[in-house]
């Protein structure tokens, strides 16, 4: 599942767990005090691919 997973994503990778929690700190800090409502991915641009392409 991961390795079709990375293939698929944009960034033909997966993301790591230091990246989920460097956004995760992020969103906790004073830097984005001023973002409310958002729904941030950390998934390698994945959402963005209405789930890859498809095969014939």
């Amino acid at each position: 599942m991961l390795a079709e997973n990375a293939r698929r994503a944009p960034l033909r990778r997966n993301v790591t767990t230091d990246e989920v929690g460097n956004a995760a700190a992020f969103m906790c800090s004073d830097m984005a005090s001023g973002i409310t409502g958002e729904i941030m991915y950390v998934d390698a641009g994945f959402n963005i691919t209405g789930m890859g392409e498809l095969e014939d």
